[in-house]
């Protein structure tokens, strides 16, 4: 299962979207045990009716585990939502057809796509289909200023807000929309993050730590400016992601440009800087060979090597060290690194000389995203 489109060179690679069709081929009620009866946990509103819905007392649904043997019947739903701020943003609600299954509740995630992307046709595509299919409402969405006008894609209203302030306020408006919309577990309801995307996340559950956000899943997001930049490259040589993301920002990070124009515009978008206020759980997903930040493969550690003890230091996924260490320090009572498999400890943190295990390989952490926002999902 692949990520949203990381793309733009900003923080990763490009991953061409994958057509996925809106239902479920197979068709199957839970299994036995996955649902238990609660009390009144599904009041809310539908996205496809509007916001008239009567509240409703229905069954809270555990998600299948994975992989999915059992799959529940899919459907793919346009929403659009006034926000705060006046402009109307798009998106799609994936979810188990609430035609088929009208008295139960879903956990609920909302994500954020990885750079500065769109992140509405993520609806259709394989993570949002396989958690939905596990019995999972998922909501996908396009920032304001991003999206187009071509088939298939909506413009949402605005200007482009480059994950600060304003785009974590814009989360909040589709966290709040997601928790009254018809069979949502509003108990269970969630963030997840690629790349650049735990800009606006972590902003967002810093901001608003006292929201019910169950947790949040952050996929190999950096963790401040001089990551973000990739300056790890730029001072190994390696130039062309450092320029593609300061053509697109139109800035340095603030290693290079301490004025006090730029440090007030980071100050924003510093994930490491907001992620210590969040009151949820907290999984940082991290491959072996992240998918933006150096070294890429076993030829190049001995490359960066050099920079394990410079000024600043860089080594291996240290971005994954310094979000969980900043996390626990900021009282975040839970946290770990990677899934359950990886045996990793709960709480731990982490240096040059004590790593955690990471996801073996470079690819594996496409499956290991959406396996984590399910793991999360079926946590008590």
């Amino acid at each position: 299962m692949k990520p949203s489109n990381f793309g733009l060179l900003l923080i990763g690679i490009s991953v061409a979207s994958i057509g996925v069709g809106c239902s479920s081929s197979s068709v199957g009620p839970p299994s036995d045990g996955d649902a238990a009866h609660v009390g009144d946990v599904g009041t809310g509103h539908d996205a496809a009716i509007g916001n008239d819905a009567a509240p409703t007392t229905c069954t809270a649904v555990q998600p299948h585990a994975y992989p999915i043997t059992d799959p529940y019947t899919t459907t793919a739903t346009e929403f659009e939502l006034v926000l705060s701020s006046g402009n109307t943003i798009y998106g799609y609600v994936t979810r188990p057809d609430a035609s088929l299954y009208p008295d139960q509740c879903f956990p609920t995630v909302v994500m954020v796509p990885g750079g500065i992307n769109p992140g509405m046709k993520d609806g259709k595509g394989p993570n949002a289909t396989m958690l939905a299919e596990a019995g999972m409402v998922v909501l996908n969405f396009n920032a304001e200023g991003r999206g187009s006008d071509t088939a298939g894609e909506k413009l949402s209203e605005g200007q482009q807000g480059f994950n600060g302030h304003q785009d974590q306020d814009a989360l909040k408006d589709v966290f709040n929309y997601a928790l009254g919309l018809e069979g949502v577990l509003k108990t269970n309801v969630g963030i997840s993050s690629f790349s650049y995307g735990i800009t606006m996340a972590a902003g967002f559950v810093g901001r608003y730590p006292d929201l019910p956000i169950k947790y949040l899943v952050d996929g190999e997001g950096p963790h401040n400016s001089y990551t973000t930049c990739h300056e790890p490259r730029f001072r190994h040589g390696d130039y062309k992601k450092y320029k593609t993301v300061e053509a697109i920002f139109g800035r340095k990070s603030t290693h290079q440009d301490q004025s006090a124009e730029n440090l007030a515009w980071w100050a924003e978008r510093e994930a490491d800087k907001f992620i210590g206020n969040f009151k949820g759980k907290y999984l940082r997903i991290q491959a072996e060979w992240d998918h933006a930040q150096p070294p890429e493969s076993q030829d190049q550690v001995a490359e960066y090597a050099q920079y394990e003890t410079a000024d600043p230091p860089w080594w291996q996924n240290k971005h994954t060290s310094d979000m969980v260490n900043a996390a626990i320090a900021g009282g975040v009572p839970w946290v770990r690194v990677n899934l359950e498999e990886q045996g990793n400890t709960l709480n731990a943190t982490y240096d040059l000389n004590n790593r955690p295990t990471f996801v073996p390989g470079g690819s594996a952490k496409e499956d290991a995203y959406a396996r984590g926002i399910l793991e999360m999902a079926r946590m008590p």
